[in-house]
């Protein structure tokens, strides 16, 4: 239960200022923390840190693993500052831009029968983030060869129980990406059949055969877990709390279906049955066909959620507070048929919610999570939440419907323990979404706040609301905070690889920009 007033700011990792291609744990990171701490900031909400695929559009919702860090996020800069690259490669991204690439076609598993998870035209890259996947893993593996020759005593030591204290998901994810990599095929389902059904004799020769290999990206992992465990210091110092976020599912392709395909809904030959998504809505009408595989519940059930318990206790040692998405998918989910090319044909099927609830509460005493409660059928877990105490979300965008007087998103229904939004990730900007309302909208909003909103006042209008609420904690995407248009969109759900770019400039964070939110934040008491 969130316990004071407070504040903070959505920015992605990725959408920080660098000059190697993505946003990263470097000294931009460091410096917008210190944009924070002047603004009078208390938290740092990110999205997934989890690592991020090529063919899934870079998406940090739709990840290789449920563990592993992004390391497109490591900082180039702080590894020459270890000495474990030289400054010589720091220039490596102002040389020729790589191009971006459109894979058109399907990939297959078998024969011809291709893979329901992978179906349909695979996204354009965008252009940044795909430099950097190419310009600069290269350096990360040299870096990683360079710390096995000369790392020293003491930082040995600490890899070795980084690897010890990991190694229930560590072990798993290593083989698996090292595997991607020297069969030349990213699809595990394409192995050989002794490493798809995971024959213990077959992997034990693996892992002695690519145990070089292997230990790189057992290296990567730990220069990004160093890295991460480093700044997050840097921000408890200035009382500067991280927020994360943990997609409720997995991806098909990833070392925890492979890992772990028991706790999925497949069939004989590894194939998903059914896979994630959510109906028709706000957002989509055909729905939101996500690809994701279909937890197997009564078998997390069985095993007490000890999947899913571990999940939790590592994304919980990252961050002071963790938002769990699409909470909605413990209750009820959109099961589709993996046949089925769009979210419109499905079923609701519930979730042993109140088992997992009362799991995690024997687990964790205090929970520290948020609830991505939205949806057409968020009733449905309401009753959980107020009994354990977790906050859920309201996001104002949504509160100026036909709805209005009795709209949850509406302020002057919030309750106190809730997270309240400007809008979110998954939203426009809220200029752009004035700008895409009609007159009917535009005029319930400005009936309600007593003034003509308009292009130019809409933004503050909004980000005031959001503050005023009596919602304990309040949280405005940087976007909203810059005033940005639609341009600065982090992400628009169903258009793949053309969302998750959004990068924040450099000059972006003025005084002004920073007295501003000091001024509203201590104005509203979160301060």
């Amino acid at each position: 239960m969130l316990q004071q007033r407070s504040s903070g700011i959505l920015l992605h990792i990725t959408s920080l200022p660098s000059a190697h291609g993505v946003g990263d744990l470097g000294p931009e990171a460091y410096r917008f923390a210190d944009f924070l701490e002047a603004a009078k900031q208390t938290y740092w909400q990110i999205l997934p840190l989890t690592p991020v695929d090529p063919g899934a559009g870079f998406s940090p919702y739709s990840s290789p693993s449920a563990f592993a860090g992004n390391i497109l996020m490591i900082s180039l800069e702080k590894l020459v500052d270890d000495n474990f690259l030289s400054p010589d490669f720091l220039d490596v991204f102002n040389e020729q831009p790589v191009q971006d690439v459109t894979i058109s076609e399907a990939p297959t598993v078998s024969g011809d029968t291709v893979n329901p998870v992978l179906a349909g035209p695979l996204v354009l890259a965008p252009s940044t983030l795909h430099a950097a996947w190419i310009k600069k893993r290269p350096l990360l593996q040299l870096a990683a060869e360079n710390f096995l020759a000369n790392a020293t005593i003491a930082q040995r030591s600490d890899y070795e129980r980084f690897c010890a204290w990991q190694a229930d998901w560590l072990d798993d994810y290593a083989l698996f990406t090292t595997l991607q990599e020297e069969t030349g095929e990213p699809f595990w389902l394409r192995w050989p059949a002794e490493i798809v059904r995971r024959d213990p004799i077959a992997l034990a020769e693996q892992t002695v055969k690519l145990s070089h290999h292997i230990e790189i990206v057992k290296v990567t992992q730990y220069f990004f877990m160093k890295q991460w465990n480093e700044l997050t210091a840097y921000c408890y110092e200035r009382k500067i709390h991280l927020m994360g976020d943990i997609p409720i599912y997995v991806q098909f392709n990833s070392a925890d279906v492979w890992a772990n395909p028991t706790l999925f809904k497949l069939d004989e030959n590894f194939q998903p049955l059914f896979v994630a998504g959510a109906p028709p809505d706000y957002f989509s009408e055909y729905g939101q066909r996500w690809g994701n595989p279909i937890y197997d519940w009564d078998e997390h059930e069985r095993t007490g959620f000890a999947w899913w318990m571990r999940r939790l206790r590592h994304q919980m040692s990252l961050y002071s507070l963790t938002r769990l998405d699409h909470f909605l998918g413990f209750a009820v989910f959109w099961e589709i048929p993996a046949s089925e090319p769009t979210a419109k044909v499905g079923e609701w099927v519930k979730a042993p919610i109140e088992a997992f609830m009362h799991a995690m509460h024997r687990q964790f005493v205090q929970l520290p999570i948020i609830a991505e409660d939205l949806g057409a059928k968020a009733a449905d877990i309401q009753p959980f939440l107020r009994h354990y105490g977790i906050p859920g979300m309201r996001v104002i965008q949504f509160g100026f419907g036909k709805d209005l007087p009795t709209s949850t998103y509406a302020p002057h229904n919030h309750a106190e323990n809730f997270v309240v939004y400007s809008g979110t990730h998954d939203n426009n900007t809220t200029l752009g979404w004035f700008r895409e309302s009609d007159d009917e909208h535009r005029q319930r909003m400005s009936d309600y706040l007593g003034i003509e909103i308009t292009e130019a006042n809409v933004v503050d209008q909004i980000c005031r609301l959001t503050m005023q609420s009596v919602a304990r904690l309040s949280i405005l995407p940087m976007q909203d905070v810059l005033n940005l248009d639609e341009t600065g969109r982090m992400n628009t759900p169903g258009l793949g690889g053309r969302s998750w770019q959004w990068r924040l400039q450099p000059d972006q964070l003025t005084e002004e920009v920073s007295q501003k939110l000091v001024k509203l934040t201590r104005m509203t008491g979160r301060g």
